[in-house]
């Protein structure tokens, strides 16, 4: 049996080093912002890049947007629209196709071109190509591991670990190819999923070290259909017109038959709410596999993920050509706000600072929304010493909120998602969490977040 020790420390605040720090917002692809950005959007400004975009833009802690261009360009832009640098990765690849990048604490770039993951400076400098000496097909995304290691699949039917330093960790074969982002999990386990084979269609699941503790069978490709993991570590997947929901050990926890085909990764609102797009609807859906509403927002190829801001509210685009839009929906279905563009919105949003939206189209344009100056994370408490302890510490699992009284408290991981909530209670269960760092918020006066350590 695991023994769980809790250390404490008072702790200020829960963001993470970057408000959009990868594709959909997180490792774990939730595409849920801690932000507030209001019911609808003012154009603040655009960019026109010298090429399609059809990658998604992040978000760094300095409030500029970096997003890849099909030309093979960087771009990184200030807060006002400036271009702050712009970098060519001509001769590393092709094109950038779906690709985001993904920025670890220190703000160094992580992206693929079609040929080769390559790693940048937070000023634009290019320090590494890999592999250095020949050529991948990759189409998605990065992702950084709890570990430091970037993770990345591509149609060689592989997954590659790959060091900071560009020393190849490990590689391990898929069977299949994979045209999606892999997913890393509150507990540092990497999940990806596979397309394009009629064999060796599955979800994978590996550990840092590149052992595999299970894969699980779907019925059909994942296309464009990057995995997200919940606040419970449950991994959510589309698969033809399949969403999954399949457990931590490999289990499956239920399947949905949408009217469609998925190709875009599930939005994870909240510990009991999921927004996926399949075709031309955006569905509602529980966690416990019901379906609670479905929206037709028109489109066709529809690859953009939804991103969820802290109101619940939905920002999504379609692509339909000429008469592709941009939405935000209500988490009651309701079409808060619209807008036309010119050509397929195949980018997913990022939301950053201000409650501002980003996103690509393929009319080489960058676009950038207000919303109403609602943007405002949860109220955070300046730093003081906590009233409320925690007991026993160390602990095996479950600590007692002394001194003695009955509190509302919520436990969050390292990425801010909800793990564990408790109401009117005078202890918190934490033996089901994995090892990790956690953050404990407790509703009483004068008390900051607490930090937790899992081992």
């Amino acid at each position: 049996m695991r023994t769980t020790f809790v250390l404490l420390a008072v702790m200020a605040a829960l963001a993470a080093a970057h408000p959009w720090a990868c594709f959909h917002g997180d490792p774990q692809h939730t595409g849920r912002s801690a932000l507030a950005v209001g019911d609808t959007l003012v154009q603040a400004w655009t960019f026109t890049a010298d090429s399609e975009i059809s990658g998604s833009p992040a978000v760094d802690d300095s409030g500029r947007v970096i997003f890849g261009a099909r030309d093979t360009h960087v771009y990184c832009l200030t807060a006002s629209g400036g271009v702050a640098w712009s970098t060519s990765l001509a001769g590393l690849g092709t094109t950038i196709y779906f690709s985001a990048p993904a920025l670890d604490d220190s703000g160094n770039i992580y992206i693929t071109t079609n040929r080769r993951l390559v790693k940048l400076s937070r000023g634009g400098v290019v320090r590494w190509s890999w592999p250095p000496h020949n050529s991948l097909s990759i189409s998605h995304s990065p992702v950084i591991g709890l570990d430091g290691k970037v993770y990345f699949a591509c149609y060689s039917d592989s997954l590659y670990a790959v060091r900071p330093d560009s020393t190849l960790a490990w590689a391990r074969p898929l069977g299949a190819s994979v045209n999606s982002a892999p997913a890393v999990g509150s507990d540092g386990r990497i999940y990806v999923a596979t397309t394009r084979d009629t064999l060796s269609r599955k979800l994978w699941c590996f550990n840092p070290d590149g052992t595999s503790p299970w894969s699980f069978d779907l019925a059909a490709e994942a296309e464009f259909a990057s995995p997200a993991v919940g606040p419970d570590s449950t991994v959510y997947v589309g698969a033809g017109r399949f969403l999954y929901a399949v457990n931590p050990n490999g289990t499956l926890k239920w399947r949905d038959s949408l009217a469609a085909q998925i190709q875009s990764c599930p939005a994870i609102a909240n510990e009991s709410t999921l927004y996926v797009v399949a075709a031309t609807r955006l569905y509602c859906i529980g966690t416990d596999s019901v379906v609670r509403w479905r929206k037709s927002i028109g489109g066709s190829t529809n690859y953009c993920s939804p991103a969820v801001d802290a109101d619940g509210n939905v920002f999504v685009g379609t692509a339909a050509d000429t008469s592709s839009m941009f939405y935000v929906i209500g988490p009651d279905s309701t079409v808060l706000w619209q807008t036309r563009l010119t050509d397929d919105v195949w980018s997913s949003p990022a939301i950053g600072p201000g409650g501002r939206v980003y996103f690509g189209c393929m009319n080489d344009t960058l676009y950038a929304f207000d919303g109403p100056g609602t943007a405002v994370a949860e109220p955070q408490v300046a730093p003081v010493t906590s009233a409320v302890r925690l007991l026993p510490n160390p602990s095996r699992g479950v600590v007692r909120l002394v001194p003695v009284g009955r509190y509302s408290a919520r436990v969050f991981d390292a990425a801010g998602s909800l793990v564990a909530a408790v109401r009117d209670a005078d202890r918190i269960d934490l033996r089901g969490l994995h090892r990790g760092v956690y953050m404990v918020q407790v509703a009483a006066p004068g008390c900051t977040s607490l930090k937790v350590v899992l081992h």
